[in-house]
């Protein structure tokens, strides 16, 4: 029973009221993506709700605060103001902790699973797994008994959340369990909210992408586009025409690419989406490259950089560099396209990125290469210097050249052993692993290296075992107890696609496929951008409407179709050379697990005897 007295009761709810207009007249401009103007409305409706939730607190009152709060944050960050965003969330979740269930536990959840999107954005990946965890066991966990009714609030959380994870395992390139979650998370929003499927046709499209099924990602794409046009989801809708841009740009269908992506961009300008209008300015730069108009696609990289730098997105903004410092190798800026490579390697270290450092030192090694005194063409170095005479200036690059791309080869190719599908296995080796490898190679034919070539083509020659078959020639050592040893893991290893060769000529080619990476950053704003379906209003029950399940019942016969199972293999043995001990590669195998984490080579040696 509320002790307040009537006039104080009467001018609270008066209050509360006012409180609960703005945030639902926000949530209206919000689903409009109008964002600037939803913003002022929850920053209203906040400085609103803090004057009149003050002691005793009531329930009521805290409860539109915290709401008002949460919708201000989801507004701050689908802007790019990440950092804001997070400080608001957890203003938000103190005042979420005290309140009764089930509103608490809601309210929380909503908090919970937009945070997590805001501290990908700045970078915490660890912190956005940890808070979709959380959301996740809140919405499923049973309490008194029942399990949370499948048909309220907790759905439309529950499909962000899935949303979320799955971009956080794109992110982490676990193909399996990415298109698990992307599936799941499809079939909730067919049972439950089928004006919602866009979110998931766009990461299953990501995936389809990235584990090189073209085809099937376009018709995702496509379903994805058409499930937001029908839901009147403008922000989704361009999102969607960004990523078909990106399969097309892939395709080298340039011209259908430019429409859609000025079509976008025009409407992520006009709705202050600062982190996509950056990462739309990033594939208008690559369109400039692929055109060899090199200056034009600097200019475009330096304004994309700008914006996700304002945005607090520092991983994409480290994408960008290493895109710009291929722009800028290819008009002999070699100076500042080192610089960028640096900066870039700085944020990736700071995220904890393995792979994405060891892609971009491959990189490097390429710009390296090209700039070797006669080097006979695009990215590949020539042959080395006679015996006998004077290396000459090339002699430094040689040496930082091979110091790179070896231990980077290595950690590349040794991603291929923790994918447990044995096409996703060829594609990476093909497409990534391979250039990288050949580099390795052609520069340690160069600088005359004879035992590095000699070591490096016995390491390719090793088998390749199933998990836990023993190896002849040595016992396994890679556990006491008998069991398979776990395949290598690195750290958040994001998806960077092989650059090509950034050459004056080929940086074309390098643009073309670093368009596969853009394709996973899309993925994480479309994961982010769950919040438009799942921002809280106090009206949450209003009906909406939306297409007919049928519509996207295409979309789950393919996601079906996608799922391909395997055998997890291991991860190649340690070879010794003689009988001194010495194993393959080894200084290189350091630097590479010490460079980038994660283990490169299974623990157990055989002998090459």
């Amino acid at each position: 029973m509320d002790a307040t007295p009537p006039p104080r009761r009467e001018a609270r709810e008066e209050a509360l009221a006012q409180v609960s207009a703005l945030v639902d007249t926000g949530g209206e401009a919000f689903l409009r993506g109008e964002f600037p103007s939803a913003r002022e409305l929850f920053d209203r409706a906040a400085a609103a709700a803090a004057r009149i939730d003050t002691p005793p607190h009531h329930p009521d009152v805290q409860a539109v605060h915290a709401q008002a709060l949460i919708n201000r944050a989801t507004a701050a960050d689908r802007m790019g103001d990440h950092t804001v965003a997070v400080d608001s969330f957890r203003a938000a979740l103190a005042l979420c902790d005290p309140l009764p269930e089930p509103a608490g536990r809601i309210l929380r959840a909503s908090a919970l699973v937009n945070m997590a999107q805001a501290l990908v954005h700045t970078g915490d990946f660890d912190g956005g797994q940890e808070a979709l965890e959380e959301t996740r066991a809140l919405l499923t966990t049973a309490r008194d008994g029942e399990a949370p009714p499948p048909d309220s609030d907790t759905a439309d959380l529950l499909i962000g959340c899935l949303v979320a994870l799955t971009e956080l395992t794109i992110q982490r390139e676990r193909w399996p369990r990415a298109h698990e979650l992307a599936t799941e998370s499809l079939d909730v929003v067919l049972r439950h909210r089928p004006e919602l499927a866009g979110r998931p046709l766009l990461n299953l499209s990501a995936i389809a992408l990235a584990t090189g099924r073209t085809a099937l990602a376009e018709d995702f794409a496509h379903q994805a586009l058409s499930a937001f046009q029908g839901a009147g989801t403008l922000a989704g809708a361009a999102e969607a025409q960004q990523a078909l841009a990106q399969l097309y740009l892939r395709s080298g269908r340039t011209d259908e690419a430019r429409s859609l992506l000025d079509a976008a961009q025009v409407f992520f300008e006009e709705a202050g989406m600062g982190r996509q209008s950056g990462i739309g300015l990033d594939l208008l730069g690559l369109l400039a490259a692929l055109d060899a108009d090199h200056t034009r696609a600097a200019e475009l990289y330096v304004r994309g950089l700008a914006r996700l730098e304002e945005a607090g997105a520092p991983v994409a903004a480290a994408e960008i560099r290493v895109r710009l410092a291929a722009a800028l190798h290819a008009t002999a800026r070699y100076e500042e396209c080192e610089r960028q490579l640096s900066l870039a390697q700085e944020a990736f270290t700071a995220s904890g990125l393995g792979l994405r450092r060891a892609q971009t030192d491959y990189f490097h090694a390429v710009l390296l290469a090209d700039r070797l005194p006669g080097t006979p063409g695009p990215g590949t170095p020539g042959p080395g210097p006679a015996p006998g005479t004077d290396p000459g200036p090339g002699a430094a690059l040689l040496g930082r050249a091979v110091a790179l791309a070896v231990p980077a080869a290595l950690a590349i190719d040794a991603v291929r052993f923790t994918l447990v599908n044995g096409a996703q296995r060829e594609r990476w080796h093909q497409e990534i692993a391979a250039p990288a490898m050949r580099l390795a190679f052609r520069l340690a034919v160069r600088a005359g290296a004879g035992p590095l070539v000699a070591q490096l083509i016995e390491s390719q020659c090793a088998g390749t075992p199933l998990a836990g078959t023993p190896l002849a020639g040595g016992p396994n050592t890679g556990s006491d107890d008998g069991t398979a040893p776990q395949p290598p893991r690195f750290l958040d290893p994001l998806d960077f696609p092989d650059p090509g060769r950034a050459t004056r000529e080929a940086v074309q080619n390098s643009a073309r496929d670093a368009v596969q990476n853009s394709a996973q950053d899309s993925a994480q704003d479309s994961a982010r951008d769950a919040v438009q379906d799942t921002v809280q209003t106090t009206a949450p029950d209003t009906p909406r409407d939306g297409p007919p399940t049928d519509t996207f019942r295409l979309g789950a016969a393919l996601a079906d179709v996608a799922a391909e199972a395997g055998l997890l293999v291991a991860p190649p043995p340690r070879l010794i050379l003689d009988r001194t001990g010495a194993v393959a590669l080894e200084p290189y195998l350091a630097e590479a697990e010490a460079r980038y984490g994660g283990r490169i080579r299974d623990a157990r040696k055989v002998r090459t005897w």
